[in-house]
């Protein structure tokens, strides 16, 4: 009887996790097709929009998009334009611009002097989602590589103020024009990582971003409203990975979407490759490893990805580079302990 008892309860444990999982990817097809009308123009373009529903299906449904994020983005630039007057700041071209570098950087009323810093906590492992989200970043004013460049950019999208965002090697940079003479170059780069104005030259030595990538628009190019939204569906797909734990024809096919609009982005183009192997091996393990049509049309797929891939003139990552790259990132949490 105990053992029919136990017997049941798995059963039911088992149907009520199918059920959960059906809900999520529902969740998941739901963003998918937002933001894919948003591409299309079926529907009007709005990067937080965008980055709600990546962030809400990847917390399957959990997030409320007025309290997380329109109330706080439009409390805080209320805030900032207050800032600008108080300072008075409106006589420079990038006021906007300035205050929102002050507001991440520096102690204030606004930011209840809790500045935006590098989440150095041990909450999540270390590669989990949750520190690339910019719901968590606005209520904790902590995130790492892409939850601070972008909440950065939604309150400056908010503002009006002109600020792009740009890729380099694992990490996202703010771009915004020197249009008051202020800085040694036509454009002022921001690292919210590490709080600090840095110069293009010395963003090229760090990550290793070769002058090819630039030109081709891989790396340091300030991306287009319609790119921004096609990074997004790149973004939908990789947390859709981390929620289900595989690549399959979902992930794929927001690769292969986002690529339409935004052919440069390296993630993107990993993320089809690694979908299209991953549907490969599963198709020739189903069908005794025999090939067919099938098979070459995926492994023909697969030598385009690497041929995209190239011609991006992408960084690799190298046992050097991840050194380097973590290395700074250690060197920085200690620095922030020191100072504690």
């Amino acid at each position: 009887m105990r053992g029919i008892l136990t017997l049941i309860i798995l059963i039911g444990l088992y149907s009520d996790s199918r059920a959960q999982n059906a809900i999520s990817r529902t969740i998941f097809e739901q963003a998918y097709k937002e933001m894919t009308d948003m591409l299309e123009g079926k529907q009007h373009l709005s990067l937080k929009r965008a980055v709600y529903v990546a962030e809400n299906a990847y917390l399957n449904g959990k997030l409320d998009y007025e309290n997380d994020f329109c109330k706080p983005i439009k409390k805080t630039s209320e805030y900032l334009y207050r800032l600008i007057t108080a300072n008075n700041w409106w006589h420079y071209k990038t006021a906007k611009q300035i205050a929102l570098c002050n507001y991440f950087f520096y102690p204030c009323s606004g930011n209840e002097y809790n500045t935006f810093d590098y989440d150095f906590s041990c909450e999540y492992t270390s590669n989990d989602w949750h520190y690339q989200l910019v719901s968590r970043t606005l209520k904790k004013h902590k995130g790492q590589c892409r939850s601070l460049p972008w909440t950065f950019k939604l309150l400056a999208e908010e503002m009006g103020a002109d600020v792009q965002i740009a890729h380099v090697p694992r990490h996202c940079i703010l771009m915004y024009k020197d249009e008051d003479n202020l800085f040694p170059e036509d454009w002022v780069y921001v690292s919210l990582s590490s709080k600090q104005y840095q110069s293009s030259l010395w963003i090229k030595d760090f990550f290793a971003v070769k002058d090819s990538a630039i030109i081709a628009g891989t790396y340091l190019t300030p991306l287009t409203d319609i790119q921004m939204i096609a990074s997004q569906l790149c973004d939908l797909a990789m947390v859709y990975v981390d929620r289900f734990h595989k690549y399959d024809n979902f992930s794929l096919k927001c690769a292969e979407t986002s690529l339409k609009y935004y052919c440069m982005n390296p993630n993107a183009i990993i993320v089809k490759g690694k979908s299209v192997m991953a549907l490969l091996e599963q198709y020739l393990k189903n069908n005794e490893y025999q090939k067919d049509a099938y098979t070459d049309k995926l492994e023909k797929l697969n030598k385009q990805c690497i041929a995209m891939l190239k011609a991006t003139h992408w960084t690799q990552e190298t046992p050097e580079l991840r050194k380097r790259w973590t290395q700074d990132v250690s060197n920085r949490c200690q620095t922030k302990t020191h100072k504690k």
